[in-house]
């Protein structure tokens, strides 16, 4: 998938706090060995350690644990982002100062709100997102006080930009860590970039409880913590890495096209047909439906059909089936009204998974996508050379 990121990579050393020099891991070794990480925000080296002195301890497991508790408050209801918790804990007392997690796409990540709790701008973090994720992703009419933050932050305010308004120097005199459940974003997106808020509030340390494997992100997230004088610890937690699955699935190169889909043939697309036929006759075929909460007007042309939300749920559920199972059935005659519509919004549907319309029957759309280790092999299936170029889609109705 296309990626477009801008990175920051220009803080400097923040004073007042001991600069770090490496990542920690949670790796226990006698020696210390590194090695290298590429970076999308810079050629420079991060280097990796692992030494008796650096390992990451129960109390910081327990804390990590606490921030995927939030992080599956989220679960579900981000796409196309990660599912992302966070918490902010004194280092002097062990006590928990703030706490979040990420609701929605388009909104602030979990970082933020634990930090919007923690420097006292609201009274809960968690409470804050989840009045982020109630609203749908809407303006808060019923929290303008939150809606304004949330803005301020988005945005500048008397030419300074949000998180120095709201974050910069708001743990300069106490010692702080941030734990994480995925690595800091480093980019400018929707929203600033959250390794920027947690090195202007001036934290100590942060522990990553997954690094993010987002070609904008990718090690940058720490290399900007590492850059402000931020001890980073890396613990390369399995469920820290569970709950993101999905999204790494999506975000890692793959050896194809995953949006011209240009390797298949019109022998793979018969090949997925009859399979699909197989699996229909079964009752085995996964059917989905399009989601109509909130909707009864079909969108009745092209415009009407690129403006039609494609519910983050609806799109999680999807996405996670596709994986499971690389064949689905959409069912899209809820969703448009002429059948043309439904292989167009089909297509719009496989842009954003990274999936192939293998083909189109009425208002019924067939997706495809391979498993991450692939399960169907479509060139043992279709028994043909991968240069045929016969596209056969002469059962597809799209009139």
């Amino acid at each position: 998938m296309s990626l477009s990121c801008r990175c920051v990579h220009s803080l400097l050393l923040l004073p007042g706090k001991r600069a770090a020099l490496r990542i920690t891991t949670a790796t226990r070794s006698s020696s210390t060995s590194t090695s290298s990480l590429s970076t999308a925000s810079s050629s420079s080296e991060i280097s990796i350690a692992s030494n008796d002195e650096t390992i990451i301890s129960s109390d910081d497991r327990s804390f990590l644990s606490q921030a995927l508790d939030h992080a599956k408050i989220g679960a579900g209801h981000t796409f196309p982002n990660p599912a992302v918790g966070c918490v902010i804990v004194r280092q002097d007392t062990g006590d928990v100062v703030g706490a979040g997690f990420h609701p929605r796409a388009g909104s602030p990540h979990a970082e933020v709100f634990a930090l919007l709790e923690a420097a006292g701008h609201v009274k809960s973090g968690v409470d804050a997102a989840k009045s982020v994720l109630e609203a749908g992703g809407n303006v808060l009419e019923n929290d303008k006080d939150l809606q304004r933050l949330i803005d301020e932050y988005a945005g500048t305010v008397d030419d300074v930009s949000g998180p120095q308004k709201l974050f910069a120097d708001s743990f300069a005199d106490v010692p702080i860590t941030a734990y994480v459940t995925l690595e800091p974003c480093c980019h400018y997106g929707k929203t600033p970039p959250c390794a920027e808020s947690l090195a202007l509030a001036k934290v100590d340390r942060v522990v990553v409880g997954f690094r993010d494997p987002n070609p904008c992100v990718d090690g940058g997230g720490v290399k900007v913590l590492q850059d402000a004088g931020i001890d980073v610890g890396m613990a390369n937690d399995k469920g820290c890495a569970g709950i993101v699955d999905a999204f790494v699935k999506r975000i890692l190169p793959k050896d194809y096209d995953d949006q011209s889909y240009a390797h298949m043939t019109g022998g793979h697309r018969r090949a997925l047909r009859t399979i699909a036929g197989r699996k229909k006759t079964d009752n085995t075929l996964n059917q989905i439906s399009w989601n109509t909460k909130g909707r009864t007007e079909k969108a009745k042309n092209e415009e009407a059909t690129d403006g039609l939300a494609l519910p983050a749920e609806w799109m999680e559920n999807l996405d996670a089936v596709l994986w499971r199972d690389e064949l689905v059935n959409l069912r899209l005659n809820k969703a448009v009204g002429k059948k043309k519509l439904a292989k167009h919004l089909g297509e719009r549907i496989a842009a954003s998974l990274g999936a192939h319309v293998a083909q189109v029957i009425g208002h019924t759309v067939l997706l495809y996508r391979p498993g991450m280790p692939a399960v169907l092999d479509l060139d043992a299936l279709s028994k043909i050379d991968d240069d045929d170029g016969d596209d056969d889609d002469d059962d597809d109705d799209n009139e």
